[in-house]
C-alpha cells in the first residue's frame, strides 16, 4: 500500500526529462488536471498551452498580436463584440478555448504568411510555398535554399563584372589618349607619308628594265716597225 501511494505522487508531476523541457521553455507546469492526466510525457504543444496565463490582459495581447480588432475577432470567435469587452475588462472571465485558439493562431505558420505582402500565398499540406503570381507545384524548402544561393552567387558575379567593367574603361580611356598623343605629335601623319614614299619606291624597282650591252669584240694587231 505504502509503494502504491508513492507511485501516485510519482505520477502527478512531469517525468524529468519533461521538467527539463519546460524548465528551458521557462513554463511553469502548474495545472495539476495536466499533470494527472498526462503523467510523466508531455508533449510540446501540451507544454506550450501553459506558456501563458489565461486572463484579460494576455488576452488582449493576443488579440492585438493578430492585428485584429474587437469585432474582427469577435466575429472570428463567433462572440458578440460586448462579450469580448467584458473579458479584456476582466467583468467576465476568458474561456480557455477562445484563449487557446488565438494563440495557437498566432504561432501558426499560415499566421506568419497573413502579412498583406503575403496576399494569396499559402502552404499546402505537402509542405510547398505557394506564389498567386507563379502558380505550379510551389516552392519547396530546397528550392528556397537553392534559390538564395543563386542570389548570392549572382550578387559575386555582378561585383566581379563590375571590376572586370571598370578595369575595361580605363583601358579604353588609355587607348584613346594614346591615339589622341599620336594625332597630336603628327607621328601617324608621318608615318602615312613614310608609306607612300615606300610605296613608290617599290613601284620603281618593280618596273625597272635592265638594258643589256654587247661584249667588246676588238682585237689589237701588233704595230709595223718603220725602217
Amino acid at each position: 500500500m505504502k509503494n502504491t501511494t508513492k507511485q501516485k505522487k510519482k505520477h502527478k508531476r512531469p517525468s524529468d526529462k519533461t521538467s527539463w523541457a519546460y524548465f528551458m521553455q521557462a513554463i511553469e507546469p502548474t495545472s495539476e488536471a495536466i499533470n494527472k492526466a498526462f503523467p510523466d510525457y508531455h508533449p510540446q504543444w501540451l507544454q506550450l498551452s501553459q506558456q501563458l496565463t489565461i486572463g484579460p490582459d494576455n488576452f488582449k495581447n493576443l488579440r492585438r498580436s493578430l492585428g485584429l480588432t474587437v469585432t474582427q475577432c469577435a466575429a472570428y470567435l463567433r462572440a458578440d463584440p460586448s462579450t469580448l469587452h467584458k473579458w479584456e475588462k476582466g467583468v467576465s472571465p476568458v474561456p480557455f478555448a477562445e484563449f487557446e485558439l488565438l494563440r495557437l493562431v498566432l504561432e501558426s505558420v499560415r499566421f506568419k504568411t497573413a502579412h498583406v505582402k503575403w496576399d494569396g500565398w499559402f502552404i499546402s499540406d505537402d509542405g510547398a510555398l505557394h506564389s498567386p503570381d507563379i502558380g505550379g507545384k510551389g516552392f519547396t524548402p530546397e528550392q528556397l535554399v537553392w534559390s538564395t544561393m543563386t542570389r548570392s552567387e549572382a550578387a559575386l558575379l555582378r561585383v566581379e563584372v563590375t571590376r572586370l567593367q571598370s578595369k575595361l574603361d580605363a583601358a579604353v580611356v588609355e587607348n584613346t589618349a594614346l591615339r589622341e598623343m599620336y594625332l597630336a605629335d603628327g607621328v601617324i601623319d608621318e608615318v602615312a607619308s613614310m608609306q607612300e614614299k615606300i610605296n613608290a619606291l617599290m613601284t620603281r624597282i618593280n618596273t625597272a628594265r635592265v638594258i643589256p650591252f654587247a661584249p667588246a669584240n676588238i682585237e689589237l694587231q701588233p704595230q709595223e716597225k718603220v725602217a
